[in-house]
């Protein structure tokens, strides 16, 4: 068995004899192991490009300092009723009043627009990477649309230095980078996934046991799958890596002496406690990104790309008859069907949580810089020991996945039933700085672990050489159900004048989540995975076909939820 040290550190360079006989099997032995076109060889230089691009692209500033930004602006340019219905400017707007922004020809609380914005970019993601996401896995495509995505989003958190003095009469042009920044985000994140497998399964070391014709095709997948993780797990480490050092560097910069603002009586006179840090913030996320990108697409080969597009198909359908088709597969097996269901709706209440909780904390912290920072640094380290701990207990106790799934989303809907408290008060229900501070500690700690164990459990629900058909069904189906939570807890707060209203909504959605998930029978949902397996194989033995086989593009691709994680 490998160590740690091994799993972790090992050389997929590292290779006995320097020459790869690409001729010593035959095409059907070849195609049997995913040879099924030709692709360069990884280079060590591609590899770390591909780690560095991830550190770069952390989504820190997409969930912390533009929404600040935004919601700032907003408050400036908006208004609110007094007594008389006389609409006055927001910035001395009394304890309890709601400020309004106007929208669609009436007026619409900042806070709605917010959601309503974050909404809108969701489904804008969700059209845009089912019809042209196929882009990603085949021709050659990939690497420039992932450079354009890069190039855009980079732009978009720069952008916003120029509205660094205005009086919010433009928040508006500041909505619309908003939007443009989280679909940018979005399809680096969605392309950045689709060049995973094609780079770890031409790393040398898996090339020669492809090409290897003493390794059978069961000692190659076991090869292929060890690097695939090797390379995932990095991979996702480098993001964590790079949203601490971006996080401890802009905490240590937000305390440096500021006096070029007029700070109110009794606020020290730092740069984290100024306006102008949220944009100083946020210019040196992009330029952080732009950085860790520059190597990748310097390093990667002339060459890689995906296999041709099949015959018949366009990129206009393929990504639509592919959900239909999983949809189809999925409804076989009741119990993976079941969890599709789930994964929609607490996917959506995460989401939704998250995001009104990236307004409530603009709200109680006045924008802060400073604050916002530091809980961020907080929430990530208490992800890691989260992550670790569940990890940990799981193994000790030897707690199944789902049981472990189950304490998770328990945990986390405890934080909708506390936001509830605060309907009917502003004593207690996140209204509070220390209420925050406690938020992050539990986000990081029983949230961020979310992520790791519902894939997991999709893994086990799921029938060998379909992961990539299931795995890319849910991530559509994560970007299809992220609008959903925000548009109704936008039309709540628009009708109520109070966001508050809108966490019963998120803990029915828990709710229901964790009722279904309750009902799934794992040991059941395997023999029903091995009857679909057998049915498989008999109608390709009667069609004359091969069985279908687990090729080197049915991989798991690296999760990359940190739009979901970080708040």
């Amino acid at each position: 068995m490998s160590t740690w040290k091994e799993t972790l550190f090992g050389d997929p360079f590292a290779v006995e004899g320097d020459e790869i006989d690409e001729t010593a099997q035959s095409e059907a032995e070849l195609l049997a192991k995913g040879n099924v076109f030709e692709q360069p060889a990884a280079t060590r230089g591609e590899l770390w490009g591909y780690y560095l691009y991830y550190n770069g692209d952390n989504g820190f500033t997409m969930n912390s300092y533009m929404p600040n930004i935004l919601q700032s602006l907003a408050y400036m340019g908006g208004f609110y009723y007094d007594g008389n219905t006389t609409a006055q400017n927001c910035n001395n707007m009394p304890e309890g009043a709601v400020c309004y922004v106007p929208w669609a020809g009436g007026s619409i609380p900042v806070a709605s627009m917010l959601l309503y914005i974050q909404a809108i970019a969701f489904s804008i993601q969700f059209v845009l990477f089912t019809t042209f996401g196929s882009l990603g896995d085949y021709g050659r495509w990939n690497k420039w649309i992932l450079l354009s995505a890069t190039i855009i989003g980079c732009a978009s958190q720069i952008i916003p230095m120029v509205w660094v003095n205005n009086d919010g009469s433009q928040w508006n042009g500041m909505m619309g980078m908003m939007c443009i920044a989280l679909i940018s985000y979005g399809a680096s994140l969605v392309f950045y996934a689709a060049a995973f497998p094609l780079l770890a399964d031409n790393l040398p070391v898996v090339r020669k046991a492809r090409f290897d014709p003493n390794v059978s095709r069961e000692d190659y997948v076991l090869v292929a799958e060890k690097w695939r993780n090797n390379v995932s797990a990095i991979s996702t480490t480098f993001s964590n890596v790079g949203f601490l050092i971006v996080t401890a560097v802009l905490s240590g910069a937000s305390f440096a002496p500021w006096e070029k603002y007029d700070f109110p009586d009794g606020v020290a006179h730092i740069l984290g406690n100024a306006p102008i840090f949220n944009y100083i913030a946020t210019v040196f996320c992009g330029g952080f990104w732009i950085i860790n990108a520059i190597p990748y697409f310097l390093w990667v080969p002339a060459g890689r790309g995906g296999p041709q597009l099949p015959p018949g198909e366009n990129h206009l359908t393929i990504g639509w008859k592919n959900i239909i088709s999983s949809l189809r597969e999925a409804r076989k097996l009741r119990y993976l069907f079941m969890y599709i269901i789930a994964y929609f709706i607490f996917s959506d209440a995460v989401n939704t949580l998250n995001s009104m909780i990236g307004i409530i904390q603009g709200q109680i912290t006045s924008f802060n810089g400073t604050q916002i920072t530091i809980l961020n640094l907080v929430s990530a380290v208490c992800s890691i020991i989260g992550c670790l701990a569940f990890l940990w207990i799981q193994r000790w106790f030897k707690i199944r996945t789902k049981t472990n799934l189950l304490i998770i989303i328990v945990l986390t809907a405890i934080v909708p039933i506390w936001g509830s408290i605060g309907i009917g008060s502003t004593k207690f229900g996140i209204h509070n700085t220390w209420e925050l501070w406690v938020f992050y500690v539990w986000s990081g700690i029983f949230i961020a672990p979310i992520w790791a164990w519902q894939q997991t459990m999709l893994a086990e629900l799921v029938p060998k050489g379909k992961e990539n058909l299931f795995f890319g069904l849910f991530g559509v189906v994560n970007k299809a159900s992220s609008w959903i939570g925000p548009v109704v807890i936008g039309a709540i707060t628009q009708s109520t004048s109070n966001l508050w209203e809108g966490w019963p909504f998120v803990l029915g959605l828990f709710l229901i989540a964790i009722v279904i998930i309750f009902f799934i029978d794992v040991d059941k949902a395997k023999e029903d995975i091995r009857l679909y397996l057998l049915e498989n194989s008999d109608e390709a033995s009667v069609n004359g076909q091969e069985k279908s086989i687990h090729s080197v593009h049915d991989t798991d691709r690296p999760v990359s939820a940190k739009d979901e994680k970080f708040v």
